[in-house]
């Protein structure tokens, strides 16, 4: 290899035209083996260059054209079902309101017909019970037991005939007849809420 230095320095010293002694060292280079190994080195640079590149080129499109997933359909809105109003049963009448009552007293089923009384008129019955010489009741409940086994001692019958004399959606004025025993009065009513009261306004008819 160092021979072949030697002949290329020799043949450039003698070359007259620049142009002829580029060529003919060139030629003698190629013809080493340095132009060889420095052309197979310049060739396995671009092909690695070029690999590189195809390479992040392909990379790069691949994440550029990558198919976007389409976005989620948004649901379709419902409407909110409409309750339908509860139906509204009827008021009771001042008469269903007596009637239920009265039933209650003679079963008796104490705590409904307890509570259709107001204090008032629970305390001026005992007071009419012990006038006439049923003692030892001290409740409303003690009452309504106890005049409940009277009527049913006498087997006396519970019907009446009743006539509304004034009636609005909160009082009521009823005007009843017992059948059975004739005895009559007029019975004062009122409504705070729902149910029928009746009051100490009641009155029997003179005897």
């Amino acid at each position: 290899m160092a021979h072949t230095t030697t002949r290329i320095h020799r043949r450039s010293s003698i070359c007259q035209n620049h142009l002829i002694c580029q060529n003919q060292w060139v030629t003698a280079w190629r013809a080493s083996g340095y132009g060889k190994t420095a052309i197979t080195a310049a060739s396995f640079a671009l092909i690695m260059t070029l690999a590189s590149c195809t390479a992040s080129t392909e990379s790069g499109t691949g994440a550029g054209t990558e198919t976007a997933k389409p976005a989620a359909a948004s649901p379709t809105p419902v409407a909110p079902e409409t309750p339908e109003p509860a139906e509204t049963e009827p008021s009771q009448s001042a008469t269903d309101g007596f009637r239920e009552w009265l039933e209650a007293s003679r079963l008796p089923d104490v705590e409904t017909a307890c509570a259709r009384l107001t204090p008032e008129l629970v305390t001026r019955m005992i007071a009419e019970l012990e006038a006439n010489g049923v003692t030892g009741i001290d409740s409303c409940e003690q009452m309504i037991a106890t005049t409940a086994e009277l009527y049913r001692s006498l087997d006396q019958s519970s019907d009446v005939d009743i006539a509304v004399q004034e009636e609005t959606g909160t009082d009521a004025t009823l005007f009843v007849t017992y059948l059975a025993s004739g005895d009559c009065g007029t019975v004062v009513m009122t409504r705070p809420t729902t149910e029928w009261i009746i009051t100490d306004q009641s009155t029997e008819c003179a005897g």
